[in-house]
């Protein structure tokens, strides 16, 4: 009677073993890709989740365009405004999930924008109007040279 050991030297031996173990390693490797790319989105909500929020702004924006090449940073194009946006859910098993997309942004959102990017150039244009309108300080020589002059 010959032991386990003793089989399974006789059957690496042989290719009929070496061909039938091929083949099991490309059908698992084959059943893994294919289950790996049918889960690839996830973020359609099924009945497993439960939406705790649905989608909230942010308020975060962004440019997108054409080309986000630096070297066309100065090349005029189209660009879009890009809104942020999540949203909670819940899981069966009670574990939050926060999604979070960018769309278009709206008319009222770009209004927003360009209204607070006026306001803050304005802000700008006051200080440097400011600062150019201030009376100079006395220099610190000034005072060194009153300091030494004066008896202590």
């Amino acid at each position: 009677m010959t032991s386990i050991s003793d089989a399974l030297r006789d059957a690496g031996s042989t290719s009929a073993f070496w061909i039938g173990l091929a083949i099991v390693m490309v059908i698992a490797v084959v059943g893994y890709i294919v289950s790996r790319r049918a889960n690839v989105d996830p973020s359609p909500v099924g009945e497993e989740v439960k939406i705790a929020h649905d989608w909230i702004p942010t308020g975060r924006i962004d440019f997108a365009g054409p080309s986000m090449d630096e070297s066309a940073a100065d090349t005029p194009a189209s660009f879009y405004l890009q809104a942020e946006d999540i949203r909670l859910l819940i899981s069966f098993s009670g574990i939050e999930r926060k999604e979070i997309r960018w769309r278009k942004a709206t008319l009222n959102e770009a209004k927003r924008v360009v209204n607070i990017f006026h306001r803050q150039t304005a802000k700008e244009i006051d200080r440097t109007t400011e600062s150019n309108s201030l009376p100079a300080a006395p220099s610190d020589e000034g005072k060194q040279g009153n300091a030494a002059s004066m008896p202590g």
